[in-house]
């Protein structure tokens, strides 16, 4: 098992140097020290977690919106595209007349 320490923590430590001897010659402030890494350890992977939630939180918020705005535009694209196809048409009967009236 290895414990990796802050700076801080490290400091903390040798202050507390006799203190901690002490508890582990101790079997049951041995007990007390490892419940309260464990406890340490759960509390850190906790908030690590909850970090990565809200980020996954943030980012389908995103992704909802994008898709929101993918359907939007595809819409407007749509119409665009109809209505290009109406004056297309629209155009091509103009010519088609008067292609017809310079033949008569």
């Amino acid at each position: 098992m290895e414990i990796i320490l802050s700076p801080e923590e490290l400091e903390r430590v040798r202050q507390n140097r006799k203190e901690i001897e002490k508890r582990f010659q101790d079997l049951e402030g041995l007990e007390m020290t490892l419940e309260t890494l464990k406890f340490e350890y759960l509390l850190e992977h906790r908030d690590n977690l909850k970090a990565k939630l809200e980020e996954m939180k943030r980012m389908y918020a995103e992704l909802v919106e994008l898709e929101e705005k993918a359907k939007r535009d595809r819409e407007f694209l749509m119409m665009v595209r109809e209505e290009l196809s109406r004056e297309n048409r629209d155009l091509r009967r103009e010519l088609e007349e008067r292609k017809n009236e310079n033949n008569r």
